[in-house]
């Protein structure tokens, strides 16, 4: 019996069997995940108590507040997205969907026709379709080659009974609404083409738009289009340009090469090589020149197509199957997870180190703090042991000092410490030493006074008020201190919390894509 490629995916296409879906477990834990950290993030707002309003950490946590807040407030809106998709999706429910996914001007259009006019030929229906509003318009014309460019409608076609193409607007679109609009759409789809045109295959931004792809599980095969080229023959005496396809040599060097480069870029993004399937060249020019005929459909390229075509079956029916769970999981990996790695975690690793300049900031403040208090105390305290010498009145004399002491301290610790919210005890009086007194000089006689000297006093004040500031000033830095610890833990709960977050989603991903999901079979 003859291969016949494309009568084979036809049957393949007509005869697949999906069994019952098995995902409600899945669903059910990611819209678990999902409230929970919902919760996380309503009760881990960071609180700045201890600092004042106008703190450059206090504002760095209001702003990072007003931003997990902004998060929260936008997430329903965003169910919209994947609303849409699903819309999407659940129209062709029985039907095997492929996205035809590359840039602008990659020959999409041009390759749904061909493929339509394939199976057209073998007696299949094509029913061609366009969304408009979200609503599936039914259409009775071929697709614009390069149309989609001009419009932001996605269009698609249906060959045979249970095969969808969806026609995209270019994914690096000049027009940003349709790149969008591709975006947009890719969820709805069971397995993916990845057009690339061989004039410029496989370039890095494809790679990389590949990639997510793949990132996300969902089949996808490289084909490689307009593998053809120009060259001059002679025909009735007239030299004129004929076009050909790229012989095999060329092609096979293409794709090993579009195949190489996508590996490693791949590698690069962390993302599973296995799951890249191999290239195929094709000219849908050559085809159409060639009317069809079955020559060139082996010389173009698209005996191979169908082929691989073929064994994306079965991957796409195992998709289609976990489809719902898959959708819910991209869009709170990519919509809900990643603006809070990508945005919220850089904000949270700048305030952590605000924190650490605070922080090591402190003992030079109380330094400066002491020194300065200390250096004003000792400047008037000549003043003041003269001004209670003729009555030694010591006792006094400390009073004074302590009260002196703590109106510097005040002044010396708004202006160092002005971030902080401090609520710090009165300073502890300066007791002087017991028997400690005015050194007094009698005459010789002993009835007069002849002097009063206070170097003794000086000598002790000076040591005990040194004492005295160290100790005072260690509990306001301890006090400034465990305000920075407190929003330094707080930090630490959500960065966990979002890394906890990470891991049991990747679990879920991990369990959603095990086997154990019910078998899906072609008859």
């Amino acid at each position: 019996m003859i291969h016949d490629p494309i009568q084979t995916l036809i049957h393949a296409t007509e005869a697949f069997d999906q069994p019952e879906q098995n995902i409600l477990l899945h669903l059910n834990k990611m819209q678990a995940w999902h409230q929970q950290l919902a919760i996380n993030l309503n009760h881990q707002r960071l609180n700045s108590s201890g600092l004042v309003f106008h703190s450059p950490i206090a504002q760095d946590i209001a702003a990072l507040n007003a931003q997990l807040e902004h998060y929260l407030d936008n997430w329903e809106a965003q169910l919209e997205t994947l609303q849409a998709a699903q819309s999407v999706a659940a129209h062709f429910d029985d039907k095997i969907i492929l996205l035809i996914f590359g840039k602008f001007n990659a020959g999409k259009s041009s390759l749904c026709n061909v493929l339509a006019e394939c199976f057209r030929r073998r007696q299949q229906s094509v029913d061609y379709f366009y969304l408009d509003a979200g609503e599936i318009i039914e259409s009775h014309e071929h697709f614009k080659e390069g149309a989609t460019e001009t419009t932001t409608r996605l269009q698609g076609v249906c060959l045979g009974k249970n095969l969808i193409l969806l026609d995209t607007p270019g994914l690096h679109s000049v027009t940003p609404e349709n790149a969008a609009l591709t975006q947009r759409f890719l969820d709805s789809a069971d397995g993916v083409l990845w057009l690339s045109s061989s004039s410029s295959p496989g370039q890095v931004k494809e790679l990389a738009a590949l990639g997510q792809e793949l990132r996300r599980h969902k089949p996808l095969l490289p084909v490689i289009t307009r593998s053809d080229y120009f060259e001059e023959d002679e025909v009735d005496g007239d030299i004129c340009q004929v076009l050909c396809n790229k012989n095999t040599d060329q092609r096979y060097l293409q794709e090993t090469d579009v195949h190489t480069r996508a590996i490693d870029q791949l590698i690069d993004m962390q993302v599973d090589p296995v799951l890249l399937q191999s290239p195929i060249s094709t000219s849908s020019q050559m085809l159409k020149n060639a009317d069809f005929d079955d020559q060139a459909m082996q010389s173009a390229g698209f005996n191979r197509l169908f082929d691989a075509l073929l064994h994306l079956i079965q991957p796409a029916l195992a998709y289609k199957q976990r489809k719902p769970a898959e959708a819910l999981l991209h869009h709170l990996q990519e919509q809900i997870l990643a603006p809070l790695q990508l945005e919220v975690v850089p904000q949270l690793h700048q305030l952590q180190q605000h924190l650490d300049n605070a922080s090591n900031a402190l003992a030079q403040h109380k330094e400066q703090i002491m020194t300065q208090t200390w250096r004003s105390m000792i400047a008037s305290l000549p003043s003041l042991l003269e001004q209670y010498a003729e009555q030694q009145a010591v006792n006094e004399l400390y009073s004074a000092l302590t009260q002196q002491a703590q109106q510097l301290l005040s002044q010396q610790i708004s202006s160092h410490l002005v971030d902080y919210q401090l609520h710090h005890a009165p300073l502890e009086p300066l007791q002087p030493a017991e028997h400690l007194t005015y050194e007094i000089i009698y005459t010789d006689d002993g009835k007069d006074i002849l002097a009063i000297g206070h170097d003794r006093l000086y000598r002790e004040i000076s040591q005990g008020l040194w004492q005295q500031l160290d100790r005072y000033t260690d509990e306001v830095i301890a006090q400034c201190q465990r305000v920075l610890t407190n929003i330094q833990e707080q930090i630490e709960t959500i960065q966990q919390g979002l890394i906890n977050d990470e891991q049991e989603l990747q679990y879920i991903a991990q369990h959603l894509r095990t086997k154990d999901l019910a078998p899906v079979s072609l008859l």
